[in-house]
């Protein structure tokens, strides 16, 4: 018998735990399971107890000499998926046009002339067709609409409803998400949104002399009494709103206040805490950019203040579902999963929203042969069972190596790793690990040379009251790749 690859001995602050990393099967103990460890190592078997020899058996840390690594398994996993494309995602990016200018946003700085007018008609209805004809009926699927501001064309946004209801086959799960400012709603509008159960993100980063230090109107003037009004006027309605909030310097030492208020003054189904990225290649310094590991521990310590209360953090609950589902994530975004498609206001088409933004990776022709060979086959392989720089790292299982315009800005390759979502992935799994540890029965924590195999009710003390809930909010856009 011999250890399997990507199992290591991780030290916590009050024990110790076996960790094998790809399976996300974890044993915790006292200081014995050290010297038990190293015996492992030595191949020492006769000095282990039968019964935790057994488990190490049985849980697949240690194989026999022929058998299979676990990243030999998802490897072959992986290369043999199935020949056929199937979209789940579709993203409209209706315009390049924003009324806003906030410091962050990649589309504004990034787009070298906006195209002032939207999407044309006829390849947002050549898209749609596609993406229905390549997805399965009995699947759940979601159309994105985003931009710029799409609001601003609202007529573009009634003929997205029309095309939808006109492709969607019988019985299908599909439902439409909006992301928006909501700086210009009309009533009207909202009402449109409400009555065809279009689901709303909105963006807002906190506070009112928070939120304006970011973003900001064209003239230079502070946009949250705006949101604000667009929220309450889209609750007033009865449409289903998630607050979509980029976290970085501007208010990450106030996000557990900022958190409760949103929850008490609007209600939200979700919220997106997301990492903030540079703006442009040339902004690796952006002034607001936080460090990896501050970002890892404030999100953690505030999934753990609101879990029992069900809020859906969507970025947490990206990393977390795996470990505490005990499941591989092959991929951190579905444009290198495979299942995601979207189209700009020009009317390309590719994987990948960022990369249009940027003019690159589109489409040639609207076909799935070709979108699987020169696309999706080759984003694939950023999994991190294919990397040999992740062997034995602990947190191999829940990354997904994060975003590839990330690692394009990173290294000048999409194909290589993103170095940030690498480190605050490892700074996640190392408070996944201390949680749990936490949460396990403390009669078992008691005794001396005690060694513990985490059970089912366990692992969901870690999600507390929160799931993701499909056709709603709480539930990851663009990002739900598990098989």
């Amino acid at each position: 018998m011999i250890l399997d690859s990507d199992v290591q001995l991780i030290k916590l602050k009050s024990g110790f735990c076996i960790n094998h990393a790809l399976l996300q099967k974890q044993i915790f103990g006292s200081s014995i399971l050290k010297e038990y460890f190293s015996y492992i190592q030595k191949k020492q078997f006769d000095k282990i107890p039968e019964d935790l020899l057994n488990e190490l058996k049985r849980n697949k840390f240690l194989i026999d000499e022929t058998e299979k690594r676990a990243v030999e398994h998802l490897i072959a996993k992986e290369d043999k998926r199935e020949e056929k494309v199937s979209l789940n995602l579709l993203r409209i990016l209706l315009t390049d046009i924003c009324n806003l200018r906030c410091l962050y946003c990649k589309v504004v700085h990034n787009i070298k002339e906006a195209k002032k007018t939207p999407t044309p008609k006829e390849k947002i209805e050549d898209v749609i067709s596609f993406f229905f004809s390549q997805s399965n009926p009995t699947e759940e699927k979601i159309i994105h609409i985003t931009g710029g501001e799409p609001t601003l064309f609202f007529e573009d946004i009634k003929n997205i409803i029309n095309l939808k209801n006109k492709y969607q086959r019988k019985n299908e799960n599909v439902w439409v998400v909006i992301g928006t400012n909501a700086v210009a709603l009309t009533e009207e509008q909202a009402d449109f949104l409400a009555k065809n159960n279009i689901k709303c993100i909105v963006s807002m980063d906190g506070y009112e002399e928070i939120h304006d230090i970011i973003r900001k109107t064209a003239d230079n003037k502070g946009s949250w009494q705006a949101v604000d009004k667009g929220i309450k006027l889209l609750k007033s309605k009865g449409a289903e709103v998630s607050i979509s909030m980029v976290v970085g310097k501007h208010n990450i030492k106030e996000i557990n206040s900022i958190v409760d208020w949103f929850i008490k003054e609007y209600q939200p189904t979700g919220l997106g805490v997301n990492f903030m990225k540079p703006p442009t290649k040339e902004q690796k310094d952006f002034e607001f950019l936080l460090d990896e590991k501050a970002y890892a521990d404030t999100m953690y310590q505030l999934h753990k203040n609101f879990r029992d209360k069900g809020l859906f953090l969507e970025l947490v609950y990206r990393k977390l579902y795996p470990f505490v589902e005990q499941k591989y994530r092959f991929h951190d975004c579905g444009a290198a999963n495979g299942s995601t498609i979207n189209i700009d206001a020009k009317g390309n088409v590719g994987p990948c929203k960022s990369f249009l933004i940027l003019n690159k990776l589109y489409m040639e022709k609207l076909d799935a042969e070709h979108y699987k060979n020169t696309m999706a086959q080759t984003w694939r392989k950023r999994s991190p069972i294919y990397f040999e720089s992740c062997e034995n790292c602990a947190a191999r299982g829940i990354c997904g190596n994060g975003c590839a315009y990330e690692a394009l800005l990173q290294n000048e390759d999409e194909l290589t790793i993103d170095i940030r979502s690498c480190q605050y992935t490892k700074y996640f799994h190392e408070l996944f690990m201390e949680d749990l540890f936490d949460l396990l029965p403390s009669s078992v924590k008691e005794k001396q040379n005690w060694w513990y195999v985490p059970t089912k009710e366990d692992r969901l003390k870690m999600m507390g009251n929160v799931k993701a809930i499909p056709h709603t909010l709480s539930y990851s856009i663009g990002h739900h790749t598990f098989r």
